[in-house]
């Protein structure tokens, strides 16, 4: 009878013994989980502002050196300032200026493209692109 008796009670002291996880433990490890994963979105949150801001710069690139491989095309006499109608591109839109100054024989060419809805304040700021052109009939070139 003894050895039954001391079963039951292995019984119960090894229930007492088992690990497990409280109510407070779970609830802190939850409260952990819903930090991390709410830093985690506002990261995600960073990195989509900052990527359609990046697309939209590099597009306004694209947009300035159209321009200006126009402006190439185009005979010297006749490449002149002009602020062009707001220009869509990928749904965006882009104010393109473009502004010649010099003299008869050297013209200095500078393009701006402005990003007009850019999400980050950052991508609003204008690409520029500047170069100089000469007439052909300048002269020879040594």
């Amino acid at each position: 009878m003894g050895s039954e008796r001391d079963a039951g009670q292995a019984k119960v002291a090894g229930t007492k013994n088992e690990l497990g996880f409280t109510l407070v433990e779970t609830a802190i490890a939850l409260v952990l989980m819903m930090i991390i994963g709410l830093s985690v979105a506002s990261l995600f949150s960073y990195a989509i502002n900052y990527n359609s801001g990046a697309a939209d710069r590099a597009i306004a690139q694209a947009v300035a050196q159209q321009r200006m491989e126009q402006l190439r095309k185009t005979r010297f006499s006749d490449v002149v300032s002009a602020t062009d109608p707001a220009f869509v591109s990928a749904g965006r839109t882009y104010m393109v200026e473009t502004t010649v100054g010099g003299s008869a024989t050297l013209k200095m060419i500078t393009v701006r493209v402005t990003p007009q809805a850019a999400t980050a304040a950052w991508a609003r700021n204008p690409v520029i692109l500047i170069t100089q052109r000469a007439d052909n009939d300048a002269g020879t070139y040594y």
